[in-house]
């Protein structure tokens, strides 16, 4: 298996690289679907609140909790490529269940769906993220997982361009409504949910097709020693817990995760309240995804930017100054709504894009094999926050604003520039 023999894919098994790096973007599009969805749902079910939208996020993200676990043992057990398959198999079948519910026209079979959509992932990253990490040397580890994340967000920028120009831009908006009796209302709810629908079917098509290319091909296994391979699950799961570096990068992926989907989440909320334009009418919901997909394009960008920048600034440093940058914005956002302050989101957007593979990557760091794959459902399952934080922060939106509802993304973000404080002093402390 060839592999390329200096720089960030120093001794990578390249095919095998480039075949996972494509699941990044894969389970990218989904996840940057369901943002939109909040805004969708409350413009199908006319009587939906903020909150009970945003339990897509709940349904979704709770998944991830529930079955990163389950993974991380299959990971043991098996092997990455296994877990990979069941991952991509789940992945399809919970894309392809929006069909049905489509035609059922329930709210809680999308959330199936949703749900067992984003077991698929679950599996997917809790395999995906520590197999980046195992394919090739320790010290260009973090900087390889960045650049594989890298391609996650152009999934991201995939899924948020078909929600907003294939659900969103094709639903009617409230002033056509209010004009409609109850059978015609009746009648469109069904027109909207199958337009809802149709991009999962297709996701789901693409999905089983990833399954056959990854069933055909040789994936390296990577052999950990005897004695960890014997080891119980939860024994090595205890042993990591007295890692402060890996508890740490836990309560990290929390706060980054409520940073980055509560930014994301409550974009087209925030610019349909405060943005005007220059009639003195606010933005419409097409309008503001096409703002919120201007936000995932510097989020993909800066992703690609950071791990070159990751050569001269250590990646806790980097962290913390790009988390400084997001919570001045953030306060901006909140203090001060209005259109400036939707550019301000735009920014947050961008200071998100390391986050995620960042501390993952440090929270792994010099962890064994075995202990790798363990503790990668530890950090998996701190991706709970969004189904958490989300609703929280709707909630606030229906008492109060949604530009207040912001001060949930300002705090996580102020967490972080601690969080990479305290790994950067570690790191100079080992290295002195």
């Amino acid at each position: 298996m060839p592999k390329q023999q200096s720089g960030i894919l120093s001794n990578t098994p390249l095919l095998p690289f480039i075949l996972v790096t494509v699941l990044f973007f894969a389970w990218g599009v989904p996840n940057n679907m369901t943002e939109p969805l909040i805004a969708a749902f409350k413009d199908i079910f006319k009587d939906m609140s903020t909150f009970q939208a945003s339990l897509v996020q709940s349904a979704f993200y709770g998944s991830y909790f529930v079955w990163a676990i389950p993974a991380a043992l299959l990971v043991k057990r098996t092997s990455y490529k296994t877990t990979l398959l069941v991952g991509i198999f789940l992945f399809a079948v919970g894309s392809f269940l929006f069909f049905p519910a489509s035609i059922k026209q329930e709210y809680w079979f999308f959330l199936t769906a949703l749900f067992t959509l984003a077991a698929g992932l679950s599996f997917l990253e809790t395999a995906a993220n520590p197999y980046i990490i195992a394919m090739g040397d320790e010290e260009t580890s973090v900087r390889r997982l960045n650049l594989a994340q890298s391609f996650n967000p152009i999934g991201q920028l995939t899924g948020t361009f078909i929600a907003t120009n294939f659900i969103l831009k094709n639903l009617s908006d409230d002033a056509k409504k209010a004009q409609l009796n109850t059978q015609e209302l009746a009648d469109l709810q069904t027109q909207e949910l199958a337009i809802l629908a149709k991009p999962y079917i297709y996701i789901a098509i693409i999905a089983a097709i990833f399954f056959v290319i990854f069933l055909m091909n040789k994936m390296p296994r990577f052999k950990a020693g005897l004695e960890e391979q014997k080891e119980n699950f939860f024994a090595i799961y205890k042993r990591i817990l007295k890692k402060k570096r890996y508890v740490l990068s836990v309560a990290a992926l929390f706060a980054a995760m409520c940073a980055q989907f509560g930014t994301f989440a409550f974009t087209i909320p925030y610019l349909k309240e405060n943005y005007l334009l220059e009639d003195g009418s606010y933005i419409s919901t097409g309008d503001a995804g096409d703002i919120l997909f201007i936000g995932v394009i510097v989020f993909a960008i800066m992703r690609f930017v950071c791990t070159g920048l990751m050569k001269v600034i250590k990646p806790a440093n980097l962290l913390a100054i790009l988390s400084t940058i997001a919570t001045i914005a953030a306060i901006v956002a909140i203090i001060y709504p209005s259109n400036f302050g939707g550019y301000m989101l735009v920014v947050m957007c961008g200071c998100a894009g390391l986050l995620f593979p960042t501390i993952y990557g440090l929270g792994l760091e010099g962890l064994s094999e075995e202990e790798a794959k363990v503790g990668a459902s530890g950090l998996i399952m701190a991706i709970i926050a969004i189904g958490i934080m989300n609703p929280i922060q709707g909630l606030i939106v229906d008492l109060a604003s949604v530009n207040i509802s912001y001060i949930c993304v300002a705090v996580a973000f102020a967490l972080l520039i601690g969080y990479g404080k305290i790994i950067n002093s570690h790191s100079n402390r080992a290295n002195g």
